[in-house]
């Protein structure tokens, strides 16, 4: 069975350091999301205040499972968000003075997960985490 399209999406890759990779994959198996790119795609158009493009964080139609093991295979993360959320990032990240799509999102991500001193570039003040509880 196909799935159904998610529209058109941007494609951004980042390294996050190795200790927000952890917690991140912990974030994402005890989540119902299906994986780590879907999960940050999803709290990235949260992020950019465009909710309406979660496709699977917090979605009452999908079934809580147990918690999981999440196995990445790669210190990269490719992460497709909608077209309009990439949109977004891309002025967020030039409006803050990061250097790039790639650095902000690891910066992000590194707030996201409750470890601001991963931070790099992104002013602190200027994104507010969105952890969920652990």
């Amino acid at each position: 069975m196909a799935r159904p399209s998610k529209g058109p999406r941007g494609a951004h890759m980042c390294l996050p350091r190795p200790e927000v990779s952890r917690k991140l994959d912990e974030l994402v198996a005890k989540s119902a999301v299906s994986s780590v790119s879907q999960y940050v795609a999803d709290v990235l158009a949260l992020h950019v205040g465009l909710p309406e493009h979660v496709r699977e964080l917090n979605r009452q139609t999908l079934v809580a499972t147990e918690p999981r093991v999440v196995a990445r295979r790669y210190e990269r993360l490719m992460v497709r968000p909608h077209s309009q959320v990439s949109e977004r990032l891309r002025r967020l990240q030039q409006d803050s003075g990061v250097t790039s799509i790639s650095q902000y999102l690891a910066d992000f991500l590194a707030l996201h997960v409750g470890l601001p001193e991963h931070v790099r570039e992104l002013d602190r003040q200027e994104v507010l985490p969105l952890q969920t509880s652990a």
